[in-house]
């Protein structure tokens, strides 16, 4: 990228052999490194140029989170399988939800400025504020202490992202005030609205209604974690049956395994039938 803004990203879908890699080489990741991981093996810009990591890693979040919604989309389709426990202590009721790709993305706002201004004011404190949004590097910057400690990691990745804090005086203000933290969060969330996805759940059983955020790397990796099985099962009768080296298997997207898989299928059906 050399320092330009990359416009437009184009995606490929999953070949087994990064599914295999996502589950076996970049499991052990947190959701951050692995969304980084994903997306530097699937993503190009428009002129075909790869992305590098440090490209991927300079993406807002928000564009990152629906980078990974479009790749899965891409790769396993539009519908998502879900199984959600209702938080209620009285009820812990399980419930499946079904959900679309297209209705988690949300439509693209206004574009993206390096550096943004707002003003804080409150009963103690009026200042303003010079701030960009949260990237990639800093979310897995964070990711670590976020296991162990959500709100200190918060406060890191502001401090990331807070330039300058200067007072109603035009004094520097060396620390971010209490008022700069609780709104400045509102506002990223606003700028990059892609960055959270909550969903509003109502339990089926008891009727109470909860939120739950819904984070694509964790669902996908679940998803490819779970299939891996069936992966290999698909691989092995690819070769035993097509005599396909195992690097042209691997290679293939998953749309192609299946076209061959659905042939098999009927080919071995139609020969079980005679």
């Amino acid at each position: 990228m050399n320092g330009a803004l990359c416009r437009e990203v184009r995606l490929r879908e999953l070949t087994a052999e990064d599914h295999a890699f996502l589950v076996e080489d970049a499991g052990a990741l947190l959701p951050a490194h692995w969304t980084t991981e994903a997306l530097r093996r699937c993503a190009v810009q428009a002129d075909g140029a790869p992305l590098t990591a440090d490209a991927i890693r300079s993406l807002t979040v928000g564009d990152r989170e629906a980078l990974l919604l479009h790749l899965r989309r891409l790769t396993s389709g539009d519908r998502l399988q879900c199984v959600l426990s209702c938080p209620s202590a009285e009820c812990g009721e399980k419930l499946d939800l079904e959900l679309r790709v297209a209705d988690l993305l949300v439509p693209a706002g206004d574009a993206r400025q390096d550096r943004y201004e707002t003003r804080v004011d409150d009963a103690d404190t009026a200042c303003r504020v010079w701030f960009r949004l949260p990237t990639g590097l800093d979310q897995e910057a964070v990711a670590g202490l976020a296991r162990v400690d959500l709100n200190a990691a918060v406060q890191d990745l502001l401090r990331r992202c807070v330039e300058s804090v200067v007072s109603a005086d035009g004094t520097e203000m060396p620390d971010l005030p209490d008022s700069v933290c609780r709104e400045l969060p509102r506002l990223m969330s606003e700028l990059d609205p892609q960055a959270e996805t909550a969903l509003q759940v109502t339990c089926q059983s008891c009727g109470g209604a909860f939120h739950v955020v819904f984070d694509a790397a964790s669902y996908f990796f679940q998803e490819l974690k779970a299939g891996m099985r069936h992966l290999y099962q698909e691989v092995h009768l690819l070769a035993y049956h097509y005599h396909w080296s195992l690097r042209e298997i691997l290679g293939m997207k998953a749309r192609v395994r299946r076209r061959y898989l659905q042939l098999l299928e009927e080919e071995l059906g139609a020969g079980a039938g005679v």
